[in-house]
């Protein structure tokens, strides 16, 4: 991948990223508050979520138990159900033995890792990496007009939904991160001065393929959850002029 078309798909993955973070948040929170509106009830309201997202709440809490059994740390529980904790929803959890920190990031990135395959099996196979990175947008696009006529209808859509709003790492998944993110650092740094040209051109063609594999299942939840966003604000509006507003919704 020449430099242009390389510094081109870089920035298409963080605009994509972005922008998914940016609707996921306000997704969320807008389908909470409306859970909320229509039943009444705070509890009601949690179940529903939970009911909601399940497919991609299972997948996430098996990814950690599997990723964990795989690398030889102990299992203590797995839990597939709503609860409160400080004021936050917990829609699953999977309690593990402390292990080192190399096994425990892995075990935490089990689940974007997962549901970004369940994703590419859902749309197919995994998207070309077209040398443009604005047209792995299209690409994205492309895949979801596929379902329809490959027989997922509106299953597939959903559960592009559920598992690409599931998928993400919570904070106690990302705990081990900060001291692994520092030994790679250290040592492409170690690379990046001590390794050969090659290799060098090598790493970014890896990397830049990775990202390009990447662009097209990101952008795809990216699309589906934005007419549900949408529909969601307008049905928050609507539930607001005629029911007034929820208490406060965490």
């Amino acid at each position: 991948m020449d430099p242009a078309a390389a510094l081109e798909t870089l920035l298409v993955f963080l605009t994509t990223g972005i922008l998914l973070y940016i609707v996921q948040r306000a997704l969320h929170r807008h389908l909470q508050i409306a859970l909320h509106r229509l039943t009444g009830h705070p509890d009601a309201a949690v179940m529903l979520y939970w009911a909601l997202l399940f497919p991609g709440v299972f997948l996430h809490e098996l990814s950690h138990w599997l990723a964990a059994m795989l690398l030889g740390v102990r299992r203590y529980r797995f839990a597939i159900w709503p609860q409160r904790a400080g004021g936050q929803i917990r829609l699953g959890a999977v309690q593990l033995a402390e292990a080192d920190p190399l096994r425990m990031s892995l075990i935490g990135a089990a689940p974007l890792v997962a549901g970004l395959i369940v994703i590419a099996l859902i749309g197919g196979r995994w998207p070309d990496t077209p040398a443009s990175g604005i047209a792995l947008w299209s690409s994205a696009w492309r895949m979801l007009q596929s379902l329809p006529q490959r027989g997922w209808g509106w299953a597939g859509f959903y559960l592009i939904f559920t598992v690409g709003n599931a998928m993400w790492p919570s904070p106690s998944d990302r705990a081990a991160w900060p001291a692994i993110g520092v030994a790679g650092g250290l040592l492409a740094l170690l690379f990046l001065f001590a390794g050969p040209i090659s290799l060098h051109q090598a790493l970014v063609a890896l990397a830049m393929e990775s990202l390009a594999r990447l662009i097209p299942l990101l952008t795809a939840v990216l699309l589906v959850n934005l007419p549900i966003l949408a529909g969601l604000i307008g049905l928050n509006v609507l539930l607001q002029m005629t029911r007034g507003k929820p208490d406060a919704v965490r």
